[in-house]
């Protein structure tokens, strides 16, 4: 799709996995990928207007960068699709306690003795 428009793909890569804040076209979970690339100005409308759409991609953003950083070329990590991120691990129930039967005659006494 950006070779299309005439993009020269500098580095392109798998940003990393995870859960979304919320759903977007029932999906909650989503791969982002940090993609630098060479184009005429006048050529990004365009991709825009494709990556909106493409059923593939749920969200884009577009940002200029002066110059591609170095770790930009670095190779990916190692990755595990079975691992599960911290953020999706589930999160323990809050533990509530139940009242005392002491705090529940005090406040039963204080109740009968305003009244």
């Amino acid at each position: 799709m950006f070779t299309k428009h005439g993009a020269k793909i500098l580095s392109c890569r798998r940003w990393e996995e995870r859960r979304l804040a919320y759903a977007i076209r029932n999906q909650h979970r989503g791969t982002y990928l940090l993609i630098y690339m060479a184009i005429d100005t006048q050529n990004v409308a365009a991709i825009r207007r494709d990556l909106q759409f493409s059923e593939a991609v749920m969200r884009s953003l577009f940002i200029e960068c002066a110059e591609v950083p170095q770790t930009a070329f670095e190779p990916e990590a190692a990755f595990d699709i079975n691992a599960i991120p911290s953020d999706d691990t589930p999160a323990a129930p809050p533990v509530v306690e139940a009242p005392s039967a002491d705090s529940v005659a005090e406040t039963s006494a204080e109740a009968t003795t305003e009244a």
